[in-house]
């Protein structure tokens, strides 16, 4: 089924693509930018410019979107902090499809209070790129919150605590 439109990947990046991850893909949908595509697989987003081909685990997605005033999608990578923003030339059903791939790797997710009117988010996110691959449990201060030794002890202990009690 094409969910992006009524035509395929075209060949040319299908081909890198398959080059690329070691077999042929499966693609959920695309979006063509201004300068390559954006490529949703059920493991991985991949953006293809000129002759990179880069991938990204959806579970390594902090968050992100469309935005329809900029007609683009965005993102902020878990493991760097890097922030990303990608024109689209026509979006079709790939934000949704963004959405609900990064959504289906968390296994739970919850705010702590280590303080009054300061939250952490604690997440438990699998990794669709490895199905073997351990649980992986996240903490993530709201804006305007300090990870002083206090709020650190508070987020380990209940870090520890959800751990134990979800034992995923």
């Amino acid at each position: 089924m094409k969910l992006f439109s009524r035509s395929a990947l075209p060949s040319e990046y299908a081909q890198r693509l398959a080059d690329h991850i070691g077999r042929r893909p499966r693609v959920l949908a695309w979006a063509r930018t201004q300068d390559g595509v954006l490529v949703a697989l059920h493991d991985r987003l991949v953006q293809m410019v000129d002759d990179d081909v880069v991938g990204l685990g959806w579970h390594d997605i902090l968050r992100g979107g469309w935005d329809d005033e900029g007609k683009a999608m965005r993102w902020v990578q878990m493991s760097t902090g890097e922030e990303s923003r990608v024109p689209l030339v026509e979006a079709g059903s790939f934000p949704e499809v963004f959405k609900e791939r990064v959504e289906s790797t968390f296994l739970f997710q919850t705010a702590i209070y280590p303080r009054p009117g300061k939250a952490v988010t604690i997440s438990a996110r699998r990794n669709l790129m490895d199905e073997g691959a351990r649980v992986l449990w996240t903490a993530h201060p709201a804006r305007g919150v300090r990870m002083d030794e206090e709020t650190v002890a508070f987020t380990e202990a209940e870090l520890g605590r959800l751990r134990a009690e979800y034992a995923f």
